[in-house]
C-alpha cells in the first residue's frame, strides 16, 4: 500500500471514530455469533447499560433474561443464511425490566481476514411508538363511536367557491337510513339529500354555520328511494390537516314530528272544543239575562203597577198601610235595579247594541262605583271592526282583569287604553299595586291567568302579564282584526 493509500486510510479511521462517539443513535459492532465487539455512548445511555459490561458478550444481554435466548438465536439463524434484517422497528424488554420499542437499521461488513460483521445503528422510537398507538386506538374508539352512533354522521370538506364541498366520510347509519353504499355517498355533496323545498333553509343555516362555527336546524332529508325523513342537525365547523372541515350528525325526529303533530291536532280540537263551550256559555247567559230581564222584568213591573193602584184605594187615615205599601213599592224598586245588575253581569246589552269600546267604558264606570278606584281611560277615535266573538272574549278579559286589580293588587289607580298596532288590537291595563311576580304568572293555579290567555290564543291573539314588585302590573292582549 502506497503511503498516499495509507493517508487516507488513517482519515477515514478518525473520521468514522468521531462519527461513532458523537451519533446521537445506538452504533453497535457485532460478530457472526452477536458477540458485541464495539458500542457507542449513545446505545449505553438506549440500553441503560455500562460500556464494559457489554463489551466481549452477546448483544442480548442488554434485553430481559426471558428474552435473550430469542432474539440471539434469531440473529445467528439469519446471519448464518446472510438473511439478516436491515430495517425493522421492534418492542423489546430491557434487562431492567423497562419496555422501549427500538428502530434497527441493520448491514454487513466484510472485514477481510476478520470474519462477518453486522453493524446496527439503534434508534429509541418509543415515545413515536407510543404516539402512534395511542392515535391508532384514538382512531380505532372513533371508528367504533362513528360507525355504532344512533345518529348519522356526516363529514365534508369546504372547498372554495362552494358553501359545502363532496362528502369526505359517513358512517353505516347514514348509510342505512338514506339508501346510499359508502361508494355513492363519498360521490354526493351534502345538497343532494336536502329535500329541495328545504334548500333555501340549508343554505341559511351553513352561512350561519360560517358565521358561529356551530348550527342546531330542522329539515328534511331525502332518501334514496324518495322516503322523506325529518331530521335534526347538529353542525360543527374544525380543522383537519389545515383543511376546513364540516362534522354534521343529523337525528331522525320522524317518532318526534309524529307526536308534535298529534299534540298540534289535541291541542287544535281542545281549543275548537272551548271556543264551542264559550260560545255556548255566552248564549246561555245571553238567554238567561234575556228571560230574568223579560219574565222578572215583566212580574216585577205588574207588581209595583199593582201596588201602586192598591196604594191608591186607602183611605187618608190608612197611613200604616201607606207606610208598608210604600215600603213594599220601595223594595220592588230594589229588586229591578239588582234585576238589572244580574243580567248586566250575565250580558251587558251595551255590548251588543253599541260594541265593545263603550262597553269598556261602562265596565270601567260600574268598577269604580264597586271598588273606588280611580282609572284613565285612553280610547280610539274610530270603530273596531271585531266579530262578536272576538268582542266578547276582550270584554271578559277586561273583565277578568279588573277582577284581578279588584282582588289582589291593592292598586288606587288604574291606566286603561285602546290602540291599532298594525293589524292587531291591543288593550292595556295597568295598575299602580303591589305587582304580579313571576312565580305566581306561571303558577298552574292561577286559573284566570289561564282562562284570560286561552281566550286570546282561540283567535289568534295573545296576552301577556308583566309585573314589578312595588309599582304594578300591566296586562296587554293584543288581537287580531279581521279573520284569524
Amino acid at each position: 500500500m502506497n503511503k498516499k493509500a495509507l493517508e487516507v486510510l488513517t482519515k477515514f479511521d478518525i473520521l468514522f471514530s468521531q462519527l461513532w462517539d458523537i451519533s446521537v443513535d445506538g452504533m453497535r459492532l457485532t460478530d457472526g455469533n452477536g458477540i458485541i465487539v464495539m458500542v457507542n455512548d449513545a446505545y449505553c445511555k438506549i440500553v441503560e447499560l455500562e460500556k464494559d459490561k457489554m463489551i466481549g458478550e452477546p448483544f442480548s444481554i442488554v434485553y430481559h433474561s426471558k428474552e435473550q435466548e430469542r432474539v440471539l438465536n434469531t440473529y445467528r439463524r439469519d446471519v448464518g443464511n446472510n438473511e439478516i434484517k436491515t430495517h425493522f422497528e421492534r418492542e423489546n424488554t430491557l434487562w431492567n425490566g423497562k419496555k422501549k420499542w427500538f428502530g434497527f437499521s441493520n448491514s454487513f461488513l466484510d472485514l477481510t481476514g476478520e470474519g462477518k460483521y453486522t453493524l446496527s445503528i439503534i434508534k429509541d422510537i418509543t415515545e413515536r411508538k407510543k404516539a402512534e398507538l395511542e392515535l391508532i386506538e384514538s382512531e380505532k374508539k372513533f371508528r367504533m363511536l362513528f360507525n355504532n352512533a344512533n345518529d348519522a354522521v356526516f363529514v365534508t370538506q369546504l372547498t372554495e367557491g362552494k358553501t359545502y364541498g363532496d362528502f369526505v366520510e359517513v358512517n353505516e347509519i347514514a348509510c342505512n337510513r338514506l339508501g346510499y353504499s359508502k361508494e355513492e355517498f363519498l360521490k354526493l355533496s351534502p345538497s343532494a339529500i336536502v329535500y329541495p323545498p328545504f334548500i333555501n333553509d340549508f343554505n341559511k343555516y351553513t352561512q350561519k354555520l360560517l358565521e358561529d362555527s356551530h348550527v342546531i336546524y330542522e329539515l328534511t332529508h331525502m332518501a334514496k328511494d324518495k322516503r322523506l325523513i325529518p331530521v335534526e342537525i347538529s353542525s360543527h365547523l374544525f380543522t383537519y390537516e389545515g383543511l376546513p372541515m364540516v362534522l354534521s350528525i343529523a337525528r331522525d325526529i320522524t317518532v318526534r314530528k309524529k307526536t308534535e303533530e298529534k299534540l298540534r291536532r289535541t291541542g287544535f280540537r281542545l281549543r275548537n272544543l272551548a271556543t264551542h263551550l264559550q260560545s255556548i256559555r255566552e248564549e246561555e247567559r245571553t238567554t238567561i239575562a234575556r228571560e230574568i230581564h223579560d219574565e222578572l222584568g215583566q212580574v216585577l213591573t205588574v207588581l209595583k203597577i199593582q201596588i201602586s193602584l192598591l196604594a191608591n184605594k186607602l183611605r187618608d187615615d190608612q197611613e200604616e198601610l201607606k207606610d208598608k205599601i210604600k215600603s213594599i213599592s220601595d223594595m220592588i224598586d230594589g229588586t229591578v235595579e239588582k234585576v238589572q245588575g244580574i243580567t248586566s253581569k250575565l250580558r251587558p246589552d251595551i255590548l251588543d247594541e253599541l260594541g265593545l269600546i263603550p262597553a269598556i267604558e261602562w265596565q270601567a264606570q260600574e268598577f269604580k262605583k264597586v271598588t273606588g278606584i280611580n282609572y284613565s281611560l285612553t280610547l280610539l277615535r274610530d270603530e273596531v271592526n271585531l266579530d262578536n266573538e272576538k268582542s266578547t272574549a276582550i270584554f271578559r278579559i277586561f273583565q277578568e282583569a279588573l277582577t284581578n286589580i279588584m282582588r289582589h293588587s291593592s292598586a288606587t289607580l288604574v291606566n286603561i287604553s285602546i290602540l291599532k298596532r298594525e293589524r292587531n288590537l291591543v288593550l292595556k291595563i295597568a295598575d299602580n299595586g303591589i305587582g304580579i311576580n313571576s312565580k305566581q304568572e306561571k303558577d298552574p293555579k292561577s286559573l284566570g291567568l289561564i282562562g284570560m290567555k286561552e281566550r286570546a290564543m282561540i283567535f289568534g291573539g295573545e296576552v301577556t302579564v308583566e309585573g314589578i314588585p312595588g309599582k304594578g302590573t300591566e296586562v296587554t292582549v293584543e288581537m287580531p282584526l279581521g279573520d284569524n
